[in-house]
C-alpha cells in the first residue's frame, strides 16, 4: 500500500463519485469531504486510489490535540476478514502509521459519531472502537458535541497501536 498526500486532481474528484454512488455522504463531494479544512492522505492499491483520511487540530479537546482518520473512508476492501485490531481498514492500517509520524510530538484522537451516520458504517465503526478501547489501542475521553455534531472522542495510544502494528508486520 502506498500512502501519500492528497491534492485536489481528477484522482480524487473520481473517488468522491465512487462515494456518491455508494452513498458514502460524507465524501462525495470535496465540500462534503471539508477538503479546505485538513490535511488529507490517500492510501493507493494496484495504483488505484482506494482509501482517504485527514487530520485536523482539535483545540475543543486540547492545544496539544489532533483529530485523525477525520473523514476516513475507503470504496474497497483490501484486507479480508475480520480483524481483532481493526487492522483490515486501510484507513487505521495504513494510514494511521503515517499521520502519528506527521503528528509525532501530538496527542491523537479519533471520533466517532453514533447518532448521524453519513456513511452507512460508522455505527460499526464505533463498536469497533469500543473493543479497541479494551484492548487499550484507544482510550474513551468522552463525547461532545464537535462542529454541530454529537461525537465520541477517542485517545489513540501510539505505543500499544505501534506493538499491535509491528506483531502484525512481523506475521506477514
Amino acid at each position: 500500500m502506498i500512502v501519500k498526500r492528497l491534492e485536489n486532481n481528477k484522482e480524487l474528484l473520481d473517488f468522491c463519485n465512487i462515494c456518491k454512488t455508494k452513498g458514502y455522504k460524507n465524501n462525495d463531494s470535496l465540500k462534503a469531504m471539508k477538503f479546505d479544512f485538513a490535511d488529507f492522505w490517500g492510501a493507493w492499491h494496484n495504483d488505484k486510489l482506494v482509501a482517504v483520511a485527514g487530520a485536523h487540530a482539535l483545540p475543543e479537546v486540547s492545544t496539544n490535540a489532533v483529530r485523525v482518520l477525520f473523514r476516513g473512508c475507503q470504496i474497497e476492501e483490501v484486507y479480508r476478514g475480520l480483524g481483532k485490531y481493526h487492522m483490515n481498514s486501510i484507513g487505521f492500517r495504513d494510514i494511521l502509521p503515517v499521520q502519528m509520524e506527521a503528528y509525532k510530538d501530538k496527542d491523537l484522537y479519533i471520533t466517532t459519531n453514533v447518532y448521524n451516520d453519513a456513511s452507512g458504517r460508522m455505527n460499526r465503526t464505533h463498536k469497533a472502537m469500543k473493543l479497541l478501547d479494551k484492548d487499550g489501542i484507544l482510550t474513551y475521553n468522552n463525547d461532545m458535541e464537535l462542529y454541530f455534531t454529537e461525537q465520541s472522542i477517542w485517545k489513540v495510544n501510539k505505543e500499544k497501536y505501534n506493538e499491535i502494528r509491528h506483531r502484525l508486520e512481523t506475521f506477514k
